[in-house]
């Protein structure tokens, strides 16, 4: 047991340091690149035309036409379009998941076939989706989360609103080594669960882990998550604490625990995330997805300035970890390594809002005729600039929170408030 442990603390230790000098890397890199682009490209929209001659389907796909239309040139693709959604598709403004005949950079994003539009119908400032990726993209360099930009959209000539158009987390987006059988994705894996929260597997059929990569009907990968379940409820702590840094990367889950706290990201705990292996040399990694849950509102737009905490120890993984002195010790390090580098800081967050402004303001009377901000959805009838002010407020509380929690001498076990 003391050489497991050991073991894990010597990986812990070189987990942190790695991420503290990726931290610093990239943040040099990003303000270079933020400067430059702010002085050559002034506030616009893209416009997305889509166009088909049948109605769009929640299942199956719609032959569609697609005209991606900005102040510089304009290009038409074809391909496939059906609406898309859990609990947000009973909203009136749909998501669309968009896959193309042929790879394209929309709106200056990466060149790919798979893209979402998402309606961001529930969240008024069409920021926390995109606040939450890019901070967790530039936690590590190795961070994978999608990249976002924003358009209006017209279905066939009807305006639709404004949209974050993202990247859709697929084998190019997440930098899988396709040649390799070892590469697989699996969107939300029902294996962080606590036994008596296991999903019905009768709800999923056979794909019961959601695995996208490779095709599931072309071979079938569900076991490698049966095994990984395994491995974190069954195996001894000597066992678990030698070997779990060959299962998942530590220093992602460490910044993946990290975020969902400062972000107070319930809906990340068990669910609203991708584990992906890029090759046979790599251990698992964890991508966000969907973060309507954060920033001072839950999902549903209740409100949530942590009145609320999330329960990390929710996730079998976390609780696990959370139980060695060595791991708390790394999170709690990590944690001033982000602060002290400025990631985690209100000046951040606001810049990432100063920078997306001028663009949502652009969508943002279309939207708001379209879909009232007093509808009855919502939980009150904030306004955009009233609900960027929550988001920041939100961000003072959760940092002094967090100050606080990880000035103590020990990092208990339980996350409680």
């Amino acid at each position: 047991m003391r050489k497991a442990l050991k073991a894990l603390w010597i990986l812990l230790a070189a987990v942190v340091v790695t991420a503290a000098v990726s931290t610093v890397l990239f943040m040099i890199l990003h303000s270079k690149n933020l400067g430059c682009r702010l002085k050559k490209e002034p506030a616009q929209l893209p416009v997305l035309y889509i166009n088909t001659q049948e109605e769009i389907p929640w299942e199956g796909n719609a032959t569609c036409s697609v005209a991606f239309v900005n102040a510089h040139d304009s290009v038409i693709h074809t391909g496939k379009i059906h609406f898309r959604g859990g609990i947000s598709s009973k909203y009136e403004k749909h998501s669309y998941s968009l896959k193309l005949d042929e790879a394209h950079a929309v709106c200056g994003l990466p060149s790919n076939r798979s893209w979402i539009l998402n309606a961001s119908y529930i969240d008024k400032t069409f920021m926390r989706h995109k606040l939450c990726y890019d901070l967790f993209n530039m936690m590590d360099s190795n961070n994978i989360a999608p990249k976002c930009q924003y358009a209006l959209v017209r279905e066939n000539g009807r305006p639709q609103g404004l949209y974050i158009v993202m990247q859709r987390l697929n084998k190019t987006v997440l930098k899988l080594d396709t040649d390799d059988t070892s590469a697989v994705i699996f969107k939300e894996p029902k294996i962080f669960y606590p036994d008596n929260q296991m999903p019905e597997k009768s709800l999923f059929g056979d794909n019961y882990q959601e695995q996208t990569y490779p095709d599931f009907k072309k071979g079938d990968r569900n076991y490698l998550m049966d095994n990984f379940r395994h491995f974190l409820t069954q195996t001894s702590d000597k066992e678990f604490y030698a070997h779990i840094g060959e299962w998942i990367d530590l220093q992602n889950l460490i910044d993946y625990h990290l975020f969902l706290l400062f972000t107070n990201g319930g809906d990340g705990v068990k669910k609203n995330f991708y584990l992906y292996k890029q090759d046979a040399e790599t251990p698992y990694r964890i991508a966000p997805w969907d973060c309507d849950h954060s920033f001072g509102r839950d999902g549903d737009n209740e409100k949530n300035m942590l009145e609320r905490p999330l329960d990390v120890n929710q996730n079998i993984l976390i609780d696990r970890m959370l139980k060695s002195n060595q791991y708390r010790e790394a999170l709690a390090k990590r944690y001033w390594d982000l602060r002290n580098s400025g990631i985690f800081s209100y000046n951040t967050i606001e810049n990432l809002m100063i920078i997306n402004d001028p663009l949502v303001r652009l969508g943002l009377d279309e939207n708001t005729k379209l879909w009232p901000i007093d509808s009855e959805n919502y939980y009150d009838a904030a306004n955009y600039d009233e609900e960027c002010a929550l988001i920041l407020d939100f961000v003072k509380m959760s940092l002094e929170h967090w100050d606080r929690y990880f000035s103590t001498s020990k990092v208990s076990a339980k996350q409680s408030r």
